[in-house]
């Protein structure tokens, strides 16, 4: 069981690094998706992104080795793959579009992080994920979490994604196309009182109580970035 649950897991890693291998080839500047070492350096920076992020998961409750190695708990591990590939989208969308340095890479990606991490910190800190997924090893709970971060992702990526001006024109445009992000917070905060494990509900369906859910987040999401729709740059 143990190595199953690390083999999903590793396949969620290597689908993560081909995302952003996928994306640097199809959109990002001219300079890094006609030079194969430019985007195979930009990957590997996404892998250590990847290793950052998967230590603040284990500050916010959630963590690989402990959750999923040791104790075999299956709501962390889909919990943890829905943030690895949600920090993936992060990653990807910081390095899509025109810009002169790495440097608007990196303040793409640590804007959008940021805003990422605050959002499931405020998560944590009213409505307790991650003692319903870790402590009581409720899988609808970890359905639900992975689903709400891989559409915060999607947003917050989506948010930063596009052609470089200045600092001050990317953080108007992660607050002007990024906002819903928060209408998604305060959502999901509601829907932790109702399907969270109680007395009366120890072990809520994870059909209803978390796949549901999930996709409820996901089609918020999926909406939204419809409703964007091409960022500036994008090639056609």
């Amino acid at each position: 069981m143990t190595g199953k649950l690390g083999r999903i897991f590793g396949f969620s890693v290597v689908a993560s690094l081909l995302l952003i291998a996928a994306v640097l080839y199809r959109w990002s500047a001219v300079d890094v998706r006609t030079d194969g070492g430019e985007i195979l350096f930009l990957t590997f920076g996404g892998a250590v992104w990847l290793l950052l992020a998967t230590k603040i998961f284990t500050w916010l409750g959630l963590s690989f080795r402990d959750d999923v190695m040791e104790r075999r708990n299956a709501a962390a591990l889909v919990a943890l793959c829905g943030a690895l590939v949600s920090a993936a989208i992060i990653y990807a969308g910081g390095s899509i579009g025109e810009g002169p340095s790495y440097w608007e890479n990196v303040f793409s990606v640590a804007l959008a992080g940021t805003g990422f991490f605050v959002i499931w910190v405020l998560l944590e800190l009213v409505g307790k994920v991650s003692l319903s997924i870790a402590e009581e090893r409720d899988f609808a709970s970890g359905i639900r979490l992975g689903g709400f971060l891989l559409a915060a992702g999607l947003v917050l990526g989506r948010a930063v994604a596009g052609d470089w001006h200045s600092e001050e024109a990317t953080m108007q445009d992660f607050i002007h196309d990024g906002w819903p992000a928060a209408v998604l917070l305060v959502f999901a905060l509601l829907i932790e009182r109702m399907a969270r494990p109680n007395r009366q509900r120890p072990f809520p369906a994870w059909p209803s109580h978390g796949l549901f859910l999930a996709l409820l987040y996901l089609s918020f999401a999926a909406a939204w970035l419809w409703h964007l729709g091409a960022w500036e740059g994008m090639p056609r």
